[in-house]
């Protein structure tokens, strides 16, 4: 089953209103069926997330996360994405939705950033604020990735995939995600139409109150070292491979003994018979 969950989200956001008089075919009609239950849903689970706002505090838009593939899922999936829920309403939603930590929400209001995964709001009522006048700075740094596309044209053409990290502490709280570009555009919206937003130091780095946190808890400084890590692991790799291949020195020349001991036994074999 497609996930509804962003797409509604986006309809909220944008108020969009699809009308057509086209024939929809199975598959169509199983999507708007899912998309309207998620619609209905979620537009309940606002309802009950208006109590836990403050006197005069408006909400301006919701940041919907998933495990599709446009997020990391750094924060709130838990292990493995488990979950074992408890009261009949969230019961009915992994029925309705067949979802555990996968649909995660990021509320932005006139006052704070609100996060909470769907289902433990159902279970628990369980939600973590962020007051803006806590934030010291956001990070907002876009991430280019290139890949040939085989689907639609040969030769292929090199694609450019755009994500973003995003990311911030508060208080001893830290949030850091991996945004698609539309994810993105609705951050940079809020970024620039929410007054308390604006005051906040919007920076590339990553910004940490502690030295500490600054080298472990750096998701960007992480990426960095994974992919040097493997580079220098694959180049080490071909170069054993070289050495034991060519000049026959190193822990891969067993390799090439072995390889060419299989095809002297195989030409005798093939000369004999």
């Amino acid at each position: 089953m497609v996930n509804p969950f962003k797409k509604v989200i986006n309809q909220i956001n944008k108020e969009i209103t699809n009308n057509t008089k086209s024939e929809l075919n199975t598959q169509q009609k199983s999507n708007l069926f899912n998309q309207t239950k998620m619609y209905i849903f979620l537009q309940d689970f606002i309802e009950k997330m208006n109590p836990y706002l403050e006197v005069g505090e408006k909400i301006y838009a919701y940041l919907p996360m998933t495990t599709d593939g446009q997020n990391a899922s750094v924060v709130g999936l838990g292990l493995l994405g488990m979950y074992h829920p408890e009261t009949e309403e969230a019961k009915a939603y992994v029925k309705n939705f067949k979802d555990l930590r996968g649909n995660r929400i990021l509320i932005f209001t006139n006052q704070r950033m609100i996060f909470t995964t769907i289902i433990e709001f159902l279970d628990q009522r369980t939600f973590f604020s962020y007051p803006y006048t806590t934030i010291k700075a956001i990070t907002l740094k876009e991430n280019k990735m290139s890949y040939f596309d085989w689907d639609t044209s040969f030769p292929p053409k090199r694609v450019a995939l755009y994500t973003y990290t995003f990311d911030f502490e508060s208080q001893d709280h830290i949030f850091s995600e991996l945004l698609s570009q539309r994810d993105a555009d609705i951050l940079k919206r809020q970024l620039l139409e929410i007054p308390a937003l604006q005051n906040i130091l919007v920076t590339k780095k990553i910004y940490r109150e502690r030295r500490f946190d600054r080298i472990v808890n750096n998701p960007v400084l992480a990426y960095r070292l994974t992919y040097y890590f493997f580079n220098v692991l694959v180049i080490l790799i071909l170069l054993l491979f070289a050495l034991g291949g060519f000049l026959h020195i190193g822990p891969l020349k067993y390799v090439f003994d072995l390889s060419t001991a299989i095809l002297v036994n195989r030409t005798i074999f093939t000369f004999l018979h």
